[in-house]
């Protein structure tokens, strides 16, 4: 870090210059341990969800390093396809996400259904289970409910008196 010494350097951008230069040597560490392994030799030891985030991961910290790299040395990296290549990433990464969390979603046991329906289903003494057939068979007349006769009754106020008419006889 003999450049942020130097005296043409701004003295204002030195605590921003040493941030950059620490966190670039901790990224290198973290990229030569990732690259000290075959890749091969890697996969073998993990579940295939556990190996696309690996990947994803892997592919996102190389185009974001690119990335950094392109805007250090001054080129603007939304004129090459930089963008659409990090856009495709945070997709997978997402398809990623999905899967995992599809796997740790709640299952149906449907045996357990069965039987918690069929538990709380009414039973009579007979044991016989009430159902829609056998509750067509259980009612009785007396609880049907009838419509009105279809009379009707003129009101007729001279007689004071309610009287069927002729015609309804």
């Amino acid at each position: 870090m003999e450049w942020v010494t130097n005296k043409d350097f701004p003295q204002e951008m030195t605590a921003n210059a040493q941030n950059l230069d620490s966190a670039l040597s901790e990224m290198e560490a973290v990229v030569n341990q990732l690259i000290s392994m075959p890749l091969s030799e890697a996969h073998s030891c993990m579940k295939p969800l556990e190996r696309a985030k690996y990947d994803t991961a892997s592919v996102y910290a190389v185009t974001s390093l690119f990335w950094a790299y392109m805007k250090t040395q001054g080129v603007d990296p939304k004129t090459n396809g930089l963008p659409k290549e990090l856009e495709r990433v945070k997709n997978v990464i997402g398809r990623t996400k999905q899967i995992a969390d599809k796997a740790l979603a709640p299952k149906l046991d449907v045996s357990a259904a069965k039987r918690f329906i069929r538990g709380g289903l009414w039973e009579s003494k007979d044991g016989e289970k009430k159902d829609d057939a056998n509750l067509d068979s259980q009612v009785r007349e007396e609880d049907v409910i009838k419509p009105p006769p279809n009379k009707r009754i003129r009101f007729d106020e001279d007689l004071n008196s309610t009287q069927l008419t002729n015609a309804e006889r």
